[in-house]
């Protein structure tokens, strides 16, 4: 065994009669795997290169990003102005009753103000249901978003490639080598034993070869060669910058033409290559899902409508410059794979006691249309299994899981008031506008998604016990086997805007009920409906 310095080459004289290391070269690529023809630049010259073609993507991607939320608001603004030249204006409240208006007069003028408050809202619902059977603001949108990931795709592409070649290639530093020990050949197998040591740290490997004659040049010219560590670059992780990864080992001639390597390690993706794989296996699929399937479907009960909602992968939680975060709202990675629809409001009083035959709520006089309220979380479980009962075979109702209820509230990127810039009244009742009341439903704006308040009016039982989030990626979570305490989301008329938004978690007891919590179904559709068209429900 002979050890030897890659940064010195040896000046031993070698016999005319031997092959020259030329020669070497021809040969060692016909047994060695596809590597570099030449060495590649230095660190100093390399590092500005891949970070300009970094700061490049990262700039296109916030101008795209910038267009699209700037034709969401658009269309948003757009679907809304004709949604409110399609409905009529509530009158106003009646004057209290006059001093000489007698008692029989003041009943007969407030009954017929509320009977043209019911039949003008009753109208209103009417005209808002049928334009989002047509599709609504969410066809608009998806439209929108379709086209900027297309966009993506087309912009962004040439700069991935270039950012995945360069990263590829790698950098080499100056003055930085590693000693090498060639092992004596194992004949049988036609390779020899490497050991390489770099910074006190051995690496094993083989170098194969085809023939002795071969061999015995590679063993008589091994004075000749040099080792040459390899860095790619690769994301420092949740702080700007880049790593440089040691991940291959260079075998180089005297006249630093590249032999053959050994590889060590495989540096991480820049997110530019993440971002475009998700959209083409991931977001790309699923928003050209959204717009065919755009239209909402009938429920069993009557003004009870789904919505369908495309599997994707999004980031569950907030960051933790949120206002109003708490600590258990930590940021990772949730990926939904299966379809399924959602209600576009909550469950009213009417919708309730139509299955039950009984209204608990603590605001009766809210009127049916309004949101149930003041039920168990275990009384939801008997609604859902009268209902399933009632409708068999037509599909499964169920509580949405805490990822499926905060991926559809925020159409799986931002709060509706984040995304347009509009107050967050203007979607949700909650403590500045609610009057310490809840309100009819879909008397404020939808989201994206053609999803009423979502936030505010009263919040939401979801299907998962409280418990920490993980902290790795994960498939359809559904929370821990068990705890003590419930989910709830989204808020209500009792809430601040701080606990309305669409990654705050609320805590509730099974066994506590409350006037500012009810719930919304999911129902998922028999699985030999999901390759023909939508369901549609009686």
């Amino acid at each position: 065994m002979i050890a030897f310095a890659t940064n010195t080459l040896s000046a031993r004289k070698v016999d005319d009669t031997m092959p020259r290391l030329s020669v070497l070269f021809l040969i060692v690529l016909l047994l060695a795997p596809p590597c570099f023809g030449s060495l590649p630049e230095n660190r100093s010259s390399y590092l500005p290169k891949i970070q300009k073609k970094l700061n490049s993507y990262k700039n296109v991607s916030n101008q795209l990003k910038q267009e699209y939320r700037k034709k969401l608001r658009e269309a948003e603004r757009i679907y809304f102005r004709e949604v409110n030249t399609l409905m009529m204006e509530e009158p106003p409240r009646p004057k209290p009753k006059g001093i000489f208006e007698t008692t029989a007069e003041y009943k007969k003028r407030i009954k017929a103000h509320r009977q043209k408050v019911q039949n003008i809202r009753a109208a209103n619902k009417k005209a808002v249901s049928k334009r989002e059977k047509k599709g609504g603001i969410r066809a608009r949108t998806s439209k929108v978003e379709l086209d900027w990931l297309q966009k993506q795709l087309r912009d962004l592409s040439p700069l991935e490639k270039e950012i995945s070649r360069l990263q590829q290639k790698g950098c080499i530093m100056n003055g930085e080598g590693a000693t090498m020990t060639l092992h004596r050949p194992e004949a049988d197998a036609f390779r020899f034993p490497v050991t390489i040591n770099h910074r006190g740290t051995l690496y094993h490997h083989t170098w194969s070869y085809c023939d002795r004659s071969e061999a015995e040049t590679i063993w008589n010219q091994r004075h000749e060669i040099s080792i040459k560590p390899l860095y790619r670059p690769e994301p420092k992780g949740k702080e700007p910058g880049i790593n440089l990864k040691l991940s291959t080992f260079l075998v180089v001639s005297s006249d630093n033409t590249i032999l053959t390597q050994f590889d060590i390690a495989s540096p991480k993706p820049f997110e530019a290559s993440l971002r475009l794989d998700r959209i083409k296996k991931n977001e790309l699929p699923a928003a050209k899902i959204l717009i065919a399937l755009s239209k909402s479907v009938d429920g069993p009960l009557p003004g009870m409508r789904f919505v369908f909602i495309s599997p994707r992968q999004y980031t569950m939680g907030s960051p933790r410059n949120t206002p109003g975060r708490r600590e258990d709202e930590s940021l990772h990675k949730v990926k939904i794979t299966r379809p399924f629809y959602i209600m576009t409001t909550e469950v009213t009083q009417n919708q309730w006691e139509k299955v039950m035959g009984y209204n608990p709520s603590a605001f009766p006089h809210c009127g049916g249309d309004c949101p149930i309220d003041s039920v168990y979380w275990q009384d939801v479980m008997r609604f859902i299994a009268r209902l399933n009962a009632m409708h068999k075979g037509k599909g499964r109702f169920r509580l949405p899981t805490e990822a499926e209820w905060e991926y559809t509230a925020r159409a799986g990127r931002e709060d509706p008031w984040i995304t347009s810039g509009l107050p967050a009244e203007e979607y949700g009742w909650y403590r500045k506008n609610a009057e310490e009341t809840p309100h009819p439903v879909a008397t404020r704006k939808s989201n994206l998604w053609n999803l009423y308040d979502m936030n505010g009016n009263v919040a939401e039982w979801t299907a998962d016990w409280y418990g920490p989030y993980p902290e790795t990626p994960v498939e359809n979570p559904q929370g821990p086997l068990k705890g003590k305490f419930r989910v709830s989301r989204g808020g209500s008329w009792f809430h601040g805007l701080d606990g309305i938004r669409g990654s705050n978690r609320n805590t509730d007891n099974n066994d506590d009920k409350s006037g500012y919590i009810g719930f919304r179904l999911v129902m998922d559709f028999p699985a030999h409906s999901q390759k023909k068209k939508p369901l549609t429900l009686p």
